[in-house]
């Protein structure tokens, strides 16, 4: 769809994004918009006519180690670099996805970008009109399955019955979409499932924990739970959060809520982040680079807090602060 003239408006930026073509899966029969819609996009497309504004630049045997930098940093390129990243990051904000993808065109040829949480790929430039690789990439993506295109398998659409019964716990209006997933880690070893709805979106970077958190709601139990999904350090000194509150409540430490199911989502490869293990490939421009990696992980914990800003007297505000300081201090009193 043409969308450089029909943003989206409701993307967690001030201002609208408007790739130049947005792309939607043909999955989606006649849902597909006539417009950008983030949270059902599937690849953005870019068109940049002058070379001034092209950020990407492939070093050569010649080019001397002072140039040797793959992204040009000048006024009109940094601009580029935002205005598509700015696409992506609407993108896997709106939507439950591990990865994404776009398409960079500059006059004659084009870039393939993977986007994720640590990082992202981008390949050398095809020269379309005498190289099929672009041709072949929307081919092959088009047949793709859910998981390889970016898509996260572990969440689906609640039924009828959950989502009614959820939005009523979670006092949501009636058209509220409703999503559930299973959470692993429990205490006793058995599937946590959470129904909740799409957490808000907010700008901020493709890149980092991506911490997304909301109430939602636990059809098990019965009632209303704090869930946590985002992509944590993935590295053998890094303590899991659920780890560290697993602790406390073995401690008796007061004032800190208890855990329920926690742990990293391994449904699939996507769900660890892949641009580590490329920056280390023969054809990578700066070998080795030192990237840390991601993988995604879910908390559940028994208590829905509240902002202080709604605190109904001074000492409700007075209270919570001190509360807070005692679970922090407890080992030291």
């Amino acid at each position: 769809m043409d969308s450089h003239c029909l943003g989206d408006k409701v993307n967690g930026y001030p201002f609208e994004t408007k790739p130049d073509i947005s792309v939607y899966h043909q999955s989606l029969g006649d849902k597909v918009p006539a417009s950008c819609d983030s949270s059902l996009i599937d690849v953005h497309i870019e068109f940049k006519r002058y070379t001034w504004d092209d950020p990407f630049r492939i070093p050569t045997t010649t080019t001397s180690r002072r140039d040797s930098a793959f992204i040009v940093a000048t006024p009109n390129k940094t601009n580029t670099l935002g205005q598509i990243g700015a696409y992506a990051t609407s993108q896997l904000a709106s939507q439950f996805r591990t990865h994404c993808y776009s398409v960079y065109v500059n006059r004659d040829h084009a870039c393939i970008i993977r986007w994720e949480r640590d990082g992202a790929i981008v390949t050398e430039p095809i020269f379309y009109n005498i190289d099929s690789a672009l041709v072949r990439f929307f081919s092959r993506y088009s047949q793709a399955p859910p998981g390889l295109r970016g898509i996260d398998t572990t969440i689906s659409p609640a039924s009828t019955a959950e989502a009614k019964l959820a939005r009523s716990k979670l006092d949501l209006p009636e058209d509220t979409d409703m999503f559930k997933t299973t959470v692993p880690g429990t205490t006793d070893g058995l599937p946590f499932m959470v129904i909740f709805a799409r957490p808000e979106v907010y700008s901020t970077t493709p890149f980092g924990r991506a911490t997304r958190a909301c109430p939602a709601y636990d059809p098990k139990r019965n009632c209303v739970v704090f869930l946590k999904d985002s992509w944590r350090l993935d590295g053998d000194d890094i303590v899991p959060e659920g780890h560290i509150y697993a602790e406390l409540a073995a401690s008796h430490v007061p004032n800190v809520p208890h855990f329920l199911a926690s742990g990293d989502v391994e449904c699939s490869p996507h769900q660890k982040t892949q641009t580590q293990k490329y920056s280390r490939c023969r054809w990578a421009c700066q070998k080795g680079l030192e990237i840390t990696p991601h993988i995604h992980y879910r908390l559940v914990l028994d208590l829905v807090g509240a902002p202080l800003t709604t605190f109904a007297s001074s000492k409700e505000l007075v209270q919570a602060i001190h509360d807070a300081l005692i679970g922090e201090l407890y080992p030291f009193i």
